[in-house]
């Protein structure tokens, strides 16, 4: 780790000038694709490991907001793919377990191709929200909203709104519990309905 830190101590200044932002004491190390850096902001004291494709799409080019927005003090493991046609915001303390997909678009066969690659695509901002955890080799696709504190399992594949303070896990993922327990003195505020 002592490496990877003075390998992101020397590249930052480069980040900077490629991304939207580029957060103090961020490190990302060693992507194996970056597309449209100028479009994604990276917030401070972000870690994100090797072999990570980081997609801000040509259509998200001429918006006024960021395509992909990182926030602060968030962890993403190796192998993790983010695509954003519409927007991913990811906000602070989030940890995205390693192999799990984030994308915002679904291909389509609207077009004249065979190829779904080469037609238009359907997409819908994804949301994941403070603090929540997303386990290793979870998918979650177009127009998902998890909301804050949640743990998302293993192979879980999330396709609609999932709760703030929610356990969801399977395909699609169901809330099968409640995180509010353990995470309720982080926040302000009344105990959610459990839905479990």
């Amino acid at each position: 780790m002592k490496r990877v830190a003075l390998r992101a101590r020397v590249l930052r200044p480069y980040r900077r000038l490629r991304f939207a932002a580029f957060g103090r004491e961020s490190i990302l190390h060693r992507p194996d694709w970056v597309y449209g850096p100028h479009r994604i902001e990276i917030g401070e004291r972000v870690m994100v490991l090797g072999h990570v494709w980081l997609a801000a799409e040509r259509v998200t080019w001429g918006h006024s907001e960021p395509a992909i927005r990182i926030g602060d003090g968030v962890a993403i493991r190796p192998y993790c793919t983010i695509s954003a046609s519409a927007g991913v915001t990811i906000e602070d303390d989030v940890v995205i377990s390693a192999f799990s997909t984030v994308v915002d678009s679904d291909h389509t066969y609207d077009g004249p191709s065979a190829n779904v690659v080469f037609n238009p695509v359907r997409a819908e901002p994804i949301r994941i929200g403070r603090g929540s955890w997303i386990g290793e080799r979870t998918a979650i696709l177009r127009g998902s909203q998890v909301g804050s504190f949640c743990f998302i399992g293993a192979n879980s594949v999330v396709r609609d709104e999932i709760p703030d303070f929610s356990v969801a896990v399977g395909a699609p993922a169901r809330v099968v519990g409640s995180t509010w327990e353990q995470a309720q003195h982080l926040v302000d505020g009344e105990a959610p309905a459990l839905i479990a």
